[in-house]
């Protein structure tokens, strides 16, 4: 029951169903699907324990930004009613992928909902169209493909949102599997990347080129991933800039879109570093509204033969989207919520890429986890993806991982994790002494005389040569299990790296 729940809140949140038709608007699935799933952790069986929520470093980073996001607002208990749903669907989450099957149905589940919107927004251009995309994505997005739901409803949204779904769906049907399945995976492959194509985002350009490489190069040998890196680095970036509108790139300085961006990059800078709290959850928008100038290019006058064109500043007034995860999480949460996110994003990572699996269908699990973060990292630099519900899925599920392979799901030890019933006992009949008997040693030794050599020997004390259990070949890197030292220094350091890597954005582009 558990895991039906899961599932149906990743179709809740994907495709959308109050958005599709207004009988479904008034009916609050959302709150439905919430409360079946706390009710689900109390009626399974073993029950639910409150130290079962404290069990990964994730547990504990995902309650800490969540904790940090309530402290931070300015109105504690209108965020805390609005944001409870997505700490309560990472506890549900991690409680219900108990085992490797499970774990395994959530990311099928997963990849194939992705993959139904890619295929919903490219079959309004082909005649199927009921929510009505087309029309904005001729008019409004001048081509740019869309789906008309309140998530997918912008190019950049709809392609940032598709590109994990060309990974995943590789390391689902393509890798380590049968022929058949790869010809059908990499058909299938082809429908995101025309989905991403149609949307004409260079930043879903550039995050989809990444998590490919990411694939390609991910638990391979150190001189393989040189060399794609190398190949990379040669042919990559000018096989990306013939997509179109990349070359937009070359004359950012001049470019609207990005000059306005980047506004917003510095908007949201000057916030983190003067409001120690950030404005609050949701209050980017009463703080975005600002006068900017950018340059914009001015032709020649016609006739004048010693004007080559020059640059004018332009005013700029607008309500403008802080089109990045790191920027929005700073300009809101200040300083300690951009290092509380770039936190559980590490641990994330550090899992990922440490973690010791022993099966194949515990590493295709952990490749998909993997690139499901590198493009929402990468991704988060162009698109305000904060504190989407995927953030908290992707975490719980790494965190469900890392339960597994530490050995211990629920306190539960996770070989028996998939024992259904318990077993019964067996009875063994007692061994009676047999009572003296004359002459018994006369006939002892002539049966031994009659007995082979081998039988002769005496068996060996079943006590004094037992052995252990062969310890479990899974696990993570340095057993890790909890937060330490190493760990506060390195969020320390990437949350610094974050910060001047924001500002060397706002001084290049």
């Amino acid at each position: 029951m558990e895991l039906v729940v899961v599932i149906c809140f990743l179709v809740l949140y994907y495709l959308r169903p109050q958005e599709w038709s207004s009988m479904f608007s008034t009916i609050h699935f959302v709150q439905i699907v919430m409360l079946t799933g706390i009710g689900t952790l109390f009626f399974r069986r073993g029950g639910f324990r409150v130290r079962d929520m404290f069990r990964t470093p994730h547990d504990w980073a995902v309650l800490a930004f969540w904790a940090w996001m309530v402290i931070a607002s300015p109105t504690h208990w209108a965020t805390f009613k609005e944001s409870a749903n997505l700490y309560i669907f990472y506890v549900v989450i991690v409680q219900a992928l108990r085992s490797v099957p499970r774990m395994k149905m959530f990311m099928a589940w997963w990849t194939f909902i992705i993959l139904t919107v890619a295929v919903l927004a490219l079959a309004s251009k082909w005649g199927f169209d009921p929510l009505d995309s087309l029309v904005k994505t001729t008019t409004v997005m001048k081509g740019r493909l869309i789906l008309n739901l309140s998530i997918f409803n912008n190019p950049n949204g709809l392609g940032h949102s598709v590109v994990p779904a060309i990974p995943m769906l590789y390391y689902y049907l393509v890798w380590n599997r049968p022929i058949a399945q790869r010809i059908l995976g990499v058909a299938l492959m082809l429908i995101p990347l025309y989905c991403i194509y149609e949307t004409v985002s260079k930043g879903a350009f550039l995050c989809a080129a990444i998590a490919l490489f990411a694939t390609m190069a991910f638990g391979r040998p150190k001189a393989v991933q040189i060399a794609l890196g190398v190949l990379a680095l040669m042919f990559g970036a000018s096989a990306l800039f013939l997509l179109p509108r990349m070359n937009e790139l070359n004359k950012s300085k001049s470019d609207e879109a990005i000059q306005g961006r980047v506004a917003a990059f510095k908007h949201g800078y000057g916030l983190m570093q003067t409001i120690t709290r950030g404005v609050g959850k949701g209050n980017w928008g009463q703080e975005a509204f600002m006068t900017d100038y950018i340059r914009v290019p001015v032709p020649p006058k016609a006739g004048n033969q010693n004007d080559k064109g020059h640059y004018a500043l332009k005013a700029i007034h607008y309500n403008k989207a802080p089109h990045s995860s790191y920027v929005c999480t700073g300009a809101e949460l200040g300083k300690t919520g951009l290092m509380l996110f770039v936190a559980v994003l590490y641990c994330c990572l550090r899992t990922t890429l440490t973690a010791k699996t022993s099966t194949p269908d515990e590493e295709r699990i952990r490749r998909m986890l993997f690139v499901l973060v590198i493009s929402y990292i990468v991704s988060s630099w162009m698109v305000d993806f904060e504190y989407r519900p995927t953030f908290f899925m992707f975490t719980a599920a790494i965190a469900a991982l890392h339960r597994h392979l530490t050995g211990m799901l629920d306190g539960v030890p996770a070989e028996e994790e998939e024992e259904d019933h318990d077993s019964f006992p067996v009875w063994h009949p007692q061994i009676l002494p047999q009572p003296a008997v004359a002459g018994a040693s006369s006939h002892s030794q002539l049966s031994r005389q009659l007995m082979p050599a081998e039988a002769q020997t005496a068996e060996p004390d079943t006590v004094e040569l037992s052995v252990e259990a062969p310890q479990r070949a899974t696990g993570i890197g340095w057993d890790w299990v909890r937060l330490g030292w190493f760990d506060l220094v390195a969020v320390l350091l990437l949350t610094a790296f974050t910060i001047r890597f924001w500002a060397y954005i706002m001084a290049r582009m």
